[in-house]
């Protein structure tokens, strides 16, 4: 799998504009990761499509304490989330490899790639 950039992103943002991309393959390769860890990947996404940093190479990124992801995943769960639920996710993610933390920034792996 790679990164998203600034291109693939762009295809993202073009498929789902007002909607949450939820990739089908997130639900059928990672059945063993829980439900809300997956919803907080879908957030973090979001949360990317609308205020995503790049690097020099192009890759996007979110900074780990960016609020929205909070806010997404809350609409998400329809649950109240904390930053310390959501650091839970990050590592839950970081561990199947669906995400990349290099000290404050997110890196979101595209599980379509």
């Amino acid at each position: 799998m790679e990164l998203y950039t600034k291109e693939s992103l762009k295809e993202v943002i073009e498929k789902a504009k007002d909607e949450f991309y939820m990739p089908k393959v997130l639900f059928d390769h990672y059945k063993s990761l829980r439900l809300e860890t997956k919803l907080a990947y879908v957030s973090i996404l979001e949360t990317m499509k609308n205020k995503a940093g790049y690097t020099t190479e192009n890759t996007a990124y979110i900074k780990v304490d960016n609020p929205r992801i909070q806010v997404n995943l809350a609409i998400l769960a329809n649950k109240e989330v904390d930053q310390e639920k959501v650091n839970k996710y990050l590592k839950e993610l970081e561990e199947v490899e669906l995400i990349k933390v290099d000290k404050q920034n997110i890196f979101v792996y595209d599980v379509l790639s």
